[in-house]
């Protein structure tokens, strides 16, 4: 009985201190990488000198091959470029959008998100709902939401 309260007591022990060194080891290589490090030098490079890389784009193929050559010149073992399908997507023409209140058409700025279903050529009229969290949306239920917008109307965290 003593013999296996020691073993386990030493398990304990080391398992510890392995996972003590491992916590050290894992905080140089972040210390390195913030202080010596050129990741964002290299972030400026491909947001100045490359520029936007939308996915499928010139941009985007030119960003592949600068990785590429940079992995090759810090001199690891094994550089290679694999083969890839890549949705290419392009925007149609400018979005216009009104917020209608009455007879006033109030302008307002939006963007369609690639690959994102198309509004119909007529365009959507529908009552606005506001809302300020999925809890409401799920006590309003679908008979109230049904044929209306729903505008989330949220504080952004901050943090994030």
């Amino acid at each position: 009985m003593k013999l296996k309260f020691t073993l386990l007591t030493l398990l304990i022990c080391i398992t510890r201190l392995t996972q003590a060194q491992d916590s050290l080891m894992i905080r140089k290589i972040y210390d390195e990488g913030l202080v010596n490090g050129q990741a964002y030098g290299n972030l400026h490079y491909l947001c100045k000198n490359i520029g936007q890389r939308i996915s499928g784009s010139a941009n985007a193929q030119k960003a592949v091959e600068w990785g590429k050559k940079v992995m090759e010149s810090f001199g690891f073992d094994h550089v290679f470029l694999q083969e890839v399908m890549v949705p290419h997507w392009v925007r149609g023409a400018k979005e216009q959008a009104f917020i209608i209140d009455g007879t006033k058409r109030i302008p307002v700025h939006i963007a369609a998100f690639g690959m994102s279903v198309s509004t119909p050529k007529n365009g959507v009229t529908a009552e606005v709902i506001e809302l300020h969290s999925l809890k409401q949306l799920d006590s309003l239920g679908e008979s109230k939401l049904k044929g209306k917008i729903v505008f989330f109307n949220r504080p952004f965290d901050q943090r994030l």
